[in-house]
């Protein structure tokens, strides 16, 4: 057996102001998940600790919760690998969301934008024209895999940080779960997908790596990049900033082998969108202020034609 102590956080909505924590000692199996040992201390020593947890086998995503500053499933985390020196676990409610009571949160945000995706197949025609069910090829399928390997546990959504500051996102979730229908050979609204997804701030997504974190091995950073090249392809909302500001950087790199910030500055904006070009001219004069302005033309590095190497066996579009 094995003395443990749980750090946790306490709040109600119902009756109190500001959140407190409460330590609570208890005895348990050495190999012992956090989700068990939260069970413990409630049937033990103080039933009123609240959180959500239903399959306790990783599966339902029910039981996310903030593990010593990390987010993730506590039914898949053995209590003696984040012990702390004082033998301690912090237990806190994930990020990114309202606490409602102690380690549950609303998760209406989440839920909302997934919704907006309509996470269900379209297809062009009904069931009844089909005589069996539609079929799809194990090579098709083997890009949904992983996408539906997704148990909505919203551990990604807590981890961005992108979601922290700007709630608009859509967040990991929504996107790579839009990924698993526009990616179906089955559905019939691609387009509308991907402008949807787009409209929920798809190119808001900062490539920080936090979401690579995922108890099922989902990735979904891969499929927001998955996304936003479909975006690129199926000619998406292609007046928009996002997808201008990675072509042109795209274009910038292949051309010079550096990022030609001018250019993209330009490139994102739009070269004849006086309003908006005005709008960020202070931030130019700031820069020139300080000497930090880039040069107005690059040259080629001496390399780049390896640089162009790399983009042709990636097959990167260029406008």
């Amino acid at each position: 057996m094995a003395h443990i102590t749980l750090d946790i956080f306490r709040f109600d909505q119902g009756t109190d102001e500001v959140p407190h924590r409460d330590r609570v000692d208890i005895d348990v199996p050495e190999t012992t998940t956090v989700l068990d040992a939260l069970e413990t201390a409630k049937a033990e020593v103080d039933g009123s600790i609240t959180f959500r947890r239903s399959c306790r086998s990783a599966i339902c995503g029910s039981c996310s919760m903030n593990i010593n500053g990390v987010t993730g499933l506590a039914c898949k985390t053995p209590c003696n690998t984040v012990l702390r020196s004082d033998g301690s676990i912090h237990i806190d409610p994930m990020p990114n969301f309202q606490p409602m009571k102690d380690l549950v949160v609303h998760m209406d945000p989440f839920w909302d934008k997934y919704t907006r995706l309509k996470p269900y197949l379209q297809p062009a025609d009904r069931d009844e024209d089909h005589e069996r069910e539609r079929r799809v090829s194990p090579e098709d399928m083997k890009k949904l895999v992983e996408a539906a390997n997704c148990v909505m546990c919203a551990t990604c959504y807590a981890l961005c940080p992108v979601v922290s500051v700007d709630p608009a996102f859509a967040g990991p979730a929504a996107i790579a779960y839009a990924y698993r229908f526009i990616e179906d050979v089955r559905d019939s609204k691609t387009k509308e997908r991907l402008a949807q997804i787009n409209d929920d701030y798809l190119w808001l997504c900062a490539h920080c790596y936090a979401c690579s974190y995922c108890p099922k091995h989902v990735e979904p950073h891969d499929r927001i990049v998955d996304v936003k090249r479909r975006t690129v392809a199926e000619r998406v909302h292609m007046d928009k900033p996002g997808p201008r500001h990675a072509l042109v950087v795209n274009k910038t790199i292949r051309q010079t082998g550096m990022l030609a910030e001018t250019e993209v500055i330009q490139g994102t904006v739009g070269r004849f969108n006086i309003r908006g070009l005005l709008k960020i001219a202070p931030l130019g004069m700031r820069m020139a202020a300080k000497g930090k302005m880039p040069p107005l033309f690059l040259r080629p590095i001496p390399k780049v034609d390896e640089v162009r190497t790399i983009y042709e066996s990636l097959e990167v579009p260029v406008s």
